[in-house]
């Protein structure tokens, strides 16, 4: 009797593993966030420039630009949001919306998004590349790329090829993490400053730059700088305070990375003298 019992045992523990194992399956298919192992994430070479593919909480994508491009005749910025509503279909491949310009010299964005296709290939030897298709804003014609690469359907132009340039920041490639150490260069405070003003110098993360940087001393907003352009130049504080004082810092990249430091100043009076930064060279005197 022991002995059929325990067949009929292993029978119905493996039943229900037959049936647990589909529906895991399909979570891990499903679900949303930034999934590190999908093929069409990471940061892709396009056109000049780079967009950064990451994966959303309801299940869709986006591309963000990180380094500027020129698709036809303007510039997408640092920072836009080019490619929206990126949908995984049953095929493998991707439908969304590709931004676009208004004719003329003013590049205007168009309201309007055209609807475009994209698919990863993988080659023999692992390599990925990434196939995008598309169709100008109006055309309602839906691009579809096949398992050989072949675009159909696009109104606009031949398919551009991509080829990818690392990870998202956040996985620890390209560099390792973003630290607020690693963008923000200040000052030490170890000895008092012996001008009323303060240089903050700023170091853009590879494939993924600031796009604001708000910096408050005690607790009250002095500077909040927006735009990828705008803060490749170092921020001045002047009129500081005398006695101790607290800079705070807040940057955020176009990724939406939010980093904070802060430190302690104390002024030693308004002689002259230069506000050393760490690493700076000095200069020989002849």
């Amino acid at each position: 009797m022991k002995p059929r019992k325990t067949f009929s045992r292993l029978l119905v523990l493996a039943f229900l593993a037959l049936a647990v194992v589909p529906t895991l399956v399909a979570a891990e298919t499903l679900s949303g966030g930034s999934r590190t192992g999908d093929p069409i994430e990471g940061i892709w070479s396009f056109s000049g420039g780079a967009v950064a593919i990451e994966g959303l909480s309801d299940g869709t994508y986006q591309g963000t630009v990180v380094d500027p491009t020129s698709f036809a005749v303007c510039t997408h910025p640092a920072g836009q949001v080019m490619w929206t509503a990126m949908k995984e279909q049953p095929d493998g491949s991707f439908w969304g919306l590709h931004s676009w310009f208004k004719g003329g010299d003013k590049c205007e964005e168009n309201p309007l998004r055209g609807e475009t296709a994209w698919r990863v290939l993988i080659g023999a030897d692992g390599a990925r590349h990434l196939i995008v298709c598309f169709s100008t804003p109006g055309d309602n014609s839906q691009p579809r790329i096949d398992a050989a690469g072949k675009c159909t359907g696009g109104t606009f132009g031949p398919a551009i090829e991509s080829s990818p340039l690392g990870g998202l920041p956040d996985s620890g490639s390209n560099g390792g993490p973003i630290t607020f150490e690693k963008i923000v260069l200040v000052p030490s405070g170890r000895s008092c400053l012996k001008r009323k003003s303060l240089k903050i110098k700023l170091r853009n993360p590879r494939y993924d730059p600031l796009k604001e940087v708000v910096v408050k001393v005690n607790g009250k907003k002095v500077k909040a700088i927006v735009g990828a352009e705008k803060l490749k130049k170092p921020i001045v504080l002047t009129n500081l305070p005398d006695g101790t004082f607290k800079v705070s810092i807040v940057a955020t990249t176009v990724l939406n990375e939010r980093l904070k430091g802060k430190k302690k100043y104390t002024s030693c009076g308004s002689d002259s003298g230069k506000i050393r930064l760490p690493g700076a060279k000095t200069r020989g005197r002849a």
